[in-house]
């Protein structure tokens, strides 16, 4: 059984590997016309985020796509992206349960995650509005993050991000940069929707947050601070209808 330190170390390496969704093309499933490899979405700025394989033994290739093994470990990396958390989640649930976990913020955090993950769009859009209020809580920010780049519809999105800024501190902040920082064209305009909705009445409103974007450039990684910057300059090019007298 994994200690909590373990689980721990598990979670700091799927935050660390590239956000979003992992997709397996195997030509062994369907033809590609080129070689099987694990498709990044939601898609990066750039085109054609992908992860492709080969093996060597001795410093000799043994293994190249098209090759029904390779495919199969290929499956397997991909999916794991997806599997890993939902994996920890559930054995931190189990273990809540067997040791009487009664603090009812957690278990509220825990209902929303698993209503987050409901194929049906109004489901989820009200766990990124509940998950909004638990943002403080390390654990929520991977269930922000998937619900800010949520595959299936763009409301979850425009509403998970809208709930996120409406903090208006630095977390929620945080939330939608490392969002930004890796969105898809589609999923760039209704988050930049959320912030104009969201900072565009009070004009210290939009100022605190700029500065909260500054700070964050400053103090955070290379995958979050691209994000960061545009999100700083969308906040520039608002112009707020109430300003100080």
């Amino acid at each position: 059984m994994p200690t909590e330190e373990e689980l721990d170390s598990m979670a700091d390496r799927i935050e660390a590997a590239s956000a979003g969704a992992w997709i397996p093309v195997l030509e062994t499933r369907g033809a590609t016309g080129r070689a099987s490899c694990i498709r990044i979405a939601p898609a990066t700025a750039v085109d054609d985020d992908e992860i492709h394989l080969s093996r060597f033994i001795n410093g000799e290739q043994v293994q190249v796509s098209p090759d029904s093994q390779l495919d199969a470990d290929l499956d397997f990396i991909a999916s794991a992206r997806q599997d890993m958390p939902r994996l920890i989640a559930e054995v931190r649930r189990l273990r809540g349960l067997l040791k009487g976990d009664s603090d009812p913020r957690h278990a509220a955090f825990v209902a929303l995650r698993e209503l987050g993950r409901s194929q049906d769009y109004r489901d989820r859009a009200d766990a990124g509005r509940g998950l909004a209020a638990f943002a403080d809580m390390p654990e929520a920010h991977g269930p922000l993050l998937e619900l800010v780049l949520d595959p299936g519809d763009t409301f979850v999105t425009r509403v998970t991000a809208e709930a996120v800024l409406r903090r208006k501190d630095r977390i929620g902040l945080t939330v939608v940069a490392s969002a930004m920082a890796v969105a898809n064209p589609n999923h760039s305009d209704w988050i930049h929707t959320a912030i104009v909705d969201v900072f565009s009445i009070f004009s210290a409103d939009r100022d605190r947050a700029m500065q909260l974007c500054e700070e964050i450039l400053r103090d955070t990684d290379d995958r979050v601070a691209p994000g960061a910057r545009q999100l700083h300059d969308v906040l520039a090019e608002i112009d707020p209808v109430l300003r100080p007298a």
